[in-house]
């Protein structure tokens, strides 16, 4: 996308920046379970400009070892989404955050069909934090400027793998045409004919990492569309293809 986001690199781009993503996020508030997760999409400074930090998760967890994510994790029982992910950011990369904006909106559902909870805020200048990463579940950080990233999305097809009963616990969590919880056995039967769909990617800065994909990709893409769609910034649409 060729869009003017000059306004990234001004002197006040990080409050122009939360000024256009608070309205739009919310707060959790609710206790969760054991059964959901949260991350913590940290925003921080890096040589003047405003970057996003991510995390190589090691090879040796159980769980999309390898992966490109934002520190997070496991909710412990009764916490809120904003606590589970401050606590797992500062276990994984020993950094807290020194401003806590809110979470998106909807939380992300997972390949295992568990809620995703993404907060937003910002953690300071990369050169002063004094990180310590968690060596069983941390490979390294990197971070990729905000305005690199407006530019550089595209587009990748997966095929669809999920067994008919995912995508029936799966058709109470996604968004559907279909308003009357009487037509919910044929949003089952439309999003249960998908063969392939595509979803937005990022490349990574590091060539021997793998790209940005998956839920990472799409809390991103929705946090820059809150943030540049009045530049034009249009946000991923989900175009599966259906047998």
């Amino acid at each position: 996308m060729n869009l003017n986001v000059s306004w990234i690199r001004s002197r006040n781009a990080l409050s122009l920046l939360r000024e256009r993503l608070t309205p739009k996020l919310v707060e959790h508030k609710q206790k969760l379970s054991r059964s959901s997760s949260a991350v913590f999409v940290p925003f921080c400074h890096r040589e003047d400009q405003l970057n996003l930090l991510f995390t190589k998760r090691t090879e040796t967890l159980n769980s999309h070892s390898g992966q490109i994510s934002f520190p997070g994790g496991r909710c412990e029982e009764g916490e809120t989404a904003r606590e589970t992910s401050i606590r797992e950011m500062e276990e994984e990369i020993g950094v807290s955050p020194s401003q806590v904006w809110g979470n998106l909106s909807r939380p992300v559902v997972s390949l295992k069909l568990q809620n995703v909870y993404a907060c937003v805020g910002y953690i300071g200048h990369f050169e002063d934090l004094k990180m310590k990463l968690s060596p069983n579940e941390v490979s390294h950080v990197f971070t990729v400027p905000v305005e690199d990233l407006v530019h550089s999305r595209f587009e990748k097809t997966y095929q669809n793998q999920r067994s008919r009963r995912q995508w029936e616990m799966l058709a109470d969590r996604v968004d559907s045409e279909f308003d009357d919880q009487q037509d919910r056995a044929e949003n089952i039967r439309r999003i249960s004919q998908i063969t392939e769909y595509t979803m937005p990617v990022f490349p990574s800065p590091i060539d021997t990492d793998p790209d940005i994909w998956g839920m990472t990709a799409v809390m991103t893409d929705r946090l820059l569309y809150t943030a540049f769609r009045i530049n034009g910034y249009k946000k991923h649409t989900f175009t599966p293809s259906v047998s």
